[in-house]
């Protein structure tokens, strides 16, 4: 494009800058909320959504049961090339005789991580490196269990990312089960637990 042609374009949106038209919609309200409320418990349209996604859903009263059930699909699965991303994970389970490796490299086959939290109603997980996970999150084992609470269940994924204020992370990945289950992770499972690690 000549000086010329770049000249006439730019005259263009200045003119369009300079002549301001009416709003077509002076009466929007931006501030509407376009979906429906959730009248449902959080946990059942997240459970939904999860499993419409092909994802695996399950709950646990307490830290103990989701030890059990863990160890228990481990054995049934017979799985050992395991992973956990973060330190304070692999710790966790290392204290409760269900052992993992620090996410270091690919090429695992399970995977297991924290999430910052998930949204019910479209059944997304929000995972960021403020889960001690870093930059070890390059890309995703084919089998990806992860470890949500109660209390991170919000409705919309709005609602998560508001609470990133006061802690800003490198960065965030949101998981919905529907896309990623045809792409990369093969089996996704999310525990979803009544009580928070300390």
């Amino acid at each position: 494009m000549g000086n010329s042609e770049k000249e006439k374009v730019l005259k263009l949106i200045r003119n369009a800058l300079l002549e301001k038209g009416e709003c077509p919609y002076p009466n929007l309200d931006m501030d509407y909320d376009v979906y429906h409320p959730i009248n449902d418990d959080p946990v059942m349209v997240f459970a939904e959504q999860v499993v419409l996604g092909n994802g695996k859903f399950i709950y646990c009263t307490n830290e103990d049961e989701l030890i059990n059930k863990l160890k228990t699909l481990i054995d049934y699965r017979n799985w050992t090339n395991n992973i956990s991303y973060g330190q304070k994970l692999v710790d966790y389970f290392n204290a409760n005789g269900l052992h993992t490796n620090l996410a270091k490299e690919d090429g695992h086959d399970v995977g297991f991580a924290l999430c910052h939290a998930i949204a019910a109603r479209t059944g997304s997980i929000i995972i960021t490196s403020n889960q001690s996970m870093g930059s070890d999150l390059k890309k995703f084992p084919p089998i990806f269990i992860i470890i949500a609470f109660t209390s991170q269940i919000t409705i919309d994924i709005k609602d998560s990312i508001n609470g990133m204020s006061s802690n800003m992370p490198e960065w965030v990945t949101i998981i919905k089960p529907n896309n990623l289950l045809e792409e990369e992770i093969k089996e996704l499972y999310i525990f979803v637990v009544e009580d928070m690690i300390k």
